[in-house]
């Protein structure tokens, strides 16, 4: 959900992703030739977060994922393509979805763009991709490692 919807004005964002691994890989979304992300969007009027990456996934990869846990809440301060400052809310659940077709070195097609591609990103490489949000990067791997123990984690990310 985005509020408001102006061409120039200020964004706040709701979205959910659902983390889902394979062999140690990361399912994302990436754009070609640029930034990748987990799986989700953005949340719909009445929607529960759960609901949510549900819906997102299943969108997106076909697959009804089943929800684990929400790991981590995320905070986002940014500016979008177009240069408007973007205040996102993110909550990010480990899902499981081992029927999601395709191999691990196998690129597909994304439902919402046709610059937007499905691929698997190993763990111990997601720094040498641009996985946003960037707290992924080293909280991703160690968690995942550890089997996501103890409570919800909270960041707050403020990008130039």
């Amino acid at each position: 959900m985005t509020f408001p919807a102006g061409a120039s004005d200020p964004i706040f964002n709701l979205v959910v992703r659902g983390l889902a691994f394979r062999s140690g890989h990361l399912l994302v979304s990436q754009w070609v030739g640029g930034y990748c992300f987990p799986i989700g969007g953005r949340l719909q009027h009445g929607e529960s977060l759960e609901a949510g990456v549900r819906r997102e996934f299943l969108e997106e990869t076909g697959v009804a994922p089943t929800v684990r846990q929400m790991v981590y809440f995320h905070e986002n301060f940014f500016r979008d393509t177009a240069g408007r400052p973007v205040h996102e809310l993110g909550w990010y659940f480990w899902v499981e979805a081992p029927d999601v077709p395709g191999a691990l070195d196998e690129i597909r097609p994304h439902p919402d763009h046709p610059d937007l591609r499905l691929a698997y990103v190993p763990l111990d490489r997601l720094g040498e991709v641009d996985l946003l949000p960037h707290f992924l990067v080293e909280a991703l791997p160690r968690d995942y490692r550890a089997g996501f123990p103890g409570s919800l984690r909270c960041f707050e990310t403020r990008e130039p």
